[in-house]
């Protein structure tokens, strides 16, 4: 009896662990042309700090950030308080595996303030690029 409930045990472990193997197998990736990125937005000392890093597949012809803007609560409208793109420097690498690079931006203390990231990688399978949107109150 108890042998039986041992076999039984060890089969069913054994078919968990089989269907548990492949997910290990796969390559986790964003897309075609960004393996892994992340984005951190956060307030203090009369700053919002944004720290982005982006990991291409392989070398990217161009990775980085496409754009930033930052906008800042004006009653109940949000108005663009300041923007980056990916032309402007430091917000974006060439031929490059990855990018990193932390940003700070001026705020009010009390003010609340919606941070829209988006970041991008294009490689010779084409360009992608994914968007954030981060909302935090100036301390």
């Amino acid at each position: 009896m108890k042998r039986t409930k041992l076999i039984a045990s060890l089969c069913a472990l054994v078919c968990v662990m089989m269907m548990l193997l492949p997910t290990y197998a796969t390559e986790m990736r964003a897309s075609d042309q960004i393996t892994r990125y992340s984005i951190d937005v956060t307030s203090s000392s009369g700053e919002i700090d944004i720290v982005v890093s982006v990991r291409g597949v392989g070398v990217s012809t161009k990775l980085g950030c496409e754009s930033i803007e930052v906008y800042e609560k004006s009653g109940s409208r949000w108005v663009l308080a300041e923007s980056f793109d990916e032309d402007d420097p430091g917000m974006s690498n060439y031929n490059a595996l990855s990018y990193y690079d932390s940003i700070s931006c001026d705020c009010d203390p009390g003010t609340e303030y919606k941070v829209v990231v988006t970041i991008f990688a294009v490689n010779s399978a084409g360009r992608d690029s994914r968007t954030h949107t981060y909302y935090v109150t100036g301390e």
